[in-house]
């Protein structure tokens, strides 16, 4: 199953419409979004993906009551998410805390770390764990070209995707 992952999109309208238009046209099984999706207005927008989206709250999200009561598809689970996806032990965390983002990615408890909060696009490996961030979706700092990723639970490997 291929899952979209998405992070920090501040509101940032245009980008993720396109992001949702990419995540359809791939036809991602699950969307994953790491926090900081901030003002809920943005969660209408997520009506139009063609699969579940599950999110984590980060730590710039402005109205968490309206977030978790107008929800529009998006099923959130706190500041952060365990999935079985495929097999794969997973979890999604916004990263706004380094100590805590390590000790996941060291514990080599998962198979895979989704988290973003830095705005910085990248996919490592720390023993057998990938971590994907998918960078963001805001434009800050200025300059910076909206990203997303997406992860093949099959072949266990992702791939940073530019939005245009």
């Amino acid at each position: 199953m291929l899952i979209g992952v998405i992070s920090d999109t501040h509101d940032n309208v245009e980008a993720t419409q396109k992001a949702i238009k990419l995540f359809n046209q791939k036809r991602v099984g699950l969307v994953v979004h790491c926090g900081d999706l901030v003002s809920p207005f943005l969660t209408k927008f997520f009506t139009e993906l063609n699969c579940r989206v599950i999110a984590v709250f980060g730590n710039n999200e402005g109205d968490k009551f309206r977030l978790l009561k107008l929800q529009n598809k998006i099923e959130y689970q706190g500041v952060c998410a365990e999935l079985n996806l495929d097999g794969k032990r997973v979890v999604v965390y916004h990263g706004d805390s380094k100590i805590l983002l390590n000790a996941l990615l060291k514990s080599q408890i998962y198979d895979v770390v989704f988290s973003g909060h830095d705005h910085n696009a990248r996919i490592t490996k720390e023993g057998k764990t990938l971590y994907v961030n998918p960078g963001t979706l805001s434009g800050f700092p200025p300059g910076t070209k909206p990203t997303v990723a997406i992860y093949n639970t099959e072949t266990n490997q992702a791939e940073i995707q530019a939005l245009e």
